[in-house]
Formats: structure tokens, C-alpha cells, sequence
């Protein structure tokens, strides 16, 4: 299942770029799993940041919740979760500063995982 993890309404002021550099950190040169998603603001598209990933069961989520819920507190910020299909995307949960730390197997139930 391909998965992403966004930022959601980001509102970085002047930590942007560090919040940039930790979600790359993350990523990394050579992850094989993930790819990082960074989209600057401009009249034709909005920002975005974070990561798309290949998962074959809930228990992959735990790295990526537990670090980007360190982001989120560092930076005050909230993650969205969910799943893409064909060009379609769905949201399916939230987590971070705001909506508090995810469960990783309860996060997987919403993705459909058991």
C-alpha cells in the first residue's frame, strides 16, 4: 500500500528549512521505502512537506510515527496520514502537536491493515 505522511497546514515561520532538513534526515539518501515530498509555496501550488512509502503491514508505520511525531513537537506542528490510489489520496488520520501521539496499529486499522 502506498502511504503518505504530510505536514498538515504548516505554519513554520522561520524554522522551515530545519523542518525540511529533519524530515530529509529521515528520509535519507538511499531509503529504499520512502521518498521525501517538498513542495515550496507559490501561486500555483501549496507547500508540502513530507514523505510517500510502500507499507505491507502496520507494524512498518512505527519508525516514521515515532520520528515525525518528534518533528511535530519540535516544530508545532500536526501530520496527516493516508493512503494513495491511482491519483486519488484520502486522508484517514491526524497526529502531532495538536491531535496528540499516533498508534501505530491503530493507524494501520484505518489504512485497512489488521
Amino acid at each position: 500500500m502506498q502511504i503518505y505522511i504530510m505536514v498538515d497546514q504548516p505554519e513554520f515561520e522561520d524554522n522551515e528549512a530545519d523542518a525540511v532538513a529533519a524530515v530529509s534526515q529521515w528520509v535519507g539518501e538511499d531509503n529504499p521505502h520512502a521518498t521525501l515530498v517538498h513542495v515550496e509555496a507559490s501561486e500555483e501550488a501549496e507547500f508540502q512537506l513530507g514523505i510517500e512509502m510502500q507499507i505491507k503491514a502496520a507494524k512498518q508505520l512505527i519508525p516514521p510515527l515515532n520520528e515525525f511525531y518528534k518533528i511535530a513537537k519540535k516544530f508545532k506542528c500536526d501530520f496527516v496520514v493516508g493512503f494513495i490510489e491511482g491519483d486519488e489520496r484520502e486522508d484517514v488520520c491526524f497526529f502531532g502537536n495538536e491531535e496528540g501521539k499516533p498508534d501505530a496499529f491503530e493507524v494501520g486499522c484505518y489504512l485497512g491493515f489488521e
